[in-house]
């Protein structure tokens, strides 16, 4: 099965019948992690503080969320945005949004669909800035994301931090309901190395909020 169709098959069975089979990350070295499903199931009630900082910085604008997981977070971007669009490489995470009254939500691989409108917003949560293989498929996404956007607009992702290296690449596979996926790579990048990758990209990074686990932030052009 492809690197990451069994998380969002994961998230589609929870969403529809309540699943609870467990779902596993198993890197390299066979360690398992259980990852909890339910944090994409959120309330409103339960955002988080670095969440509300992100949606409080959209300001009425044009937004494109890029991997809108099951979109339990899109009534506080609706509440703040003038227009929001929403689009997933997953069918699986398309389906959610829709069966939760999603509009202007769309499956949409950006690598091989161009997407000629530009936003003035474009929002990453939860690491989707870091979820590539490696640097080289950071600077496409990169060069990509900057293409849609506006001049003198800009990104807001939240990112788990790194402290130890310029960046770590972790390898993994899933397991769920007694099957495994192919190997996937995630990348996660030291907050100065980041600055200095985006630089490179012609963006600069402002770090909105900070806790001891994740950064908010917000990218520009430079």
């Amino acid at each position: 099965m492809e690197s990451m169709d069994l998380f969002w098959e994961a998230l589609y069975d929870f969403h529809k019948w309540a699943q609870k089979w467990k779902f596993f990350l198993v890197d390299w070295k066979w360690n398992k992690f259980e990852l909890n499903l339910w944090e994409y199931f959120r309330s409103i009630n339960e955002i988080t503080d670095i969440e509300k900082i992100l949606f409080n910085n959209i300001n009425w604008w044009d937004v494109l969320d890029i991997w809108c997981w099951t979109a339990f977070y899109f009534p506080l971007i609706q509440k703040n945005a003038n227009n929001v669009e929403w689009i997933d490489i997953s069918e699986y995470a398309i389906k959610v949004a829709i069966e939760r009254g999603i509009k202007n939500v769309k499956q949409s691989d950006i690598f091989l669909e161009k997407i000629h409108k530009k936003y003035d917003i474009i929002t990453l949560l939860w690491n989707n800035l870091s979820i590539w293989w490696d640097i080289e498929w950071t600077n496409k996404f990169l060069s990509i994301i900057k293409s849609l956007l506006k001049k003198d607009w800009k990104i807001l992702s939240i990112l788990k931090k790194e402290e130890d290296e310029d960046y770590f690449i972790w390898e993994f596979f899933c397991e769920y309901n007694w099957k495994t996926s192919e190997n996937f790579k995630w990348i996660r990048f030291n907050i100065n190395f980041l600055k200095w990758l985006l630089n490179k990209n012609w963006l600069k990074l402002n770090i909105l909020w900070e806790n001891n686990y994740w950064y908010c932030l917000e990218i520009k052009y430079t």
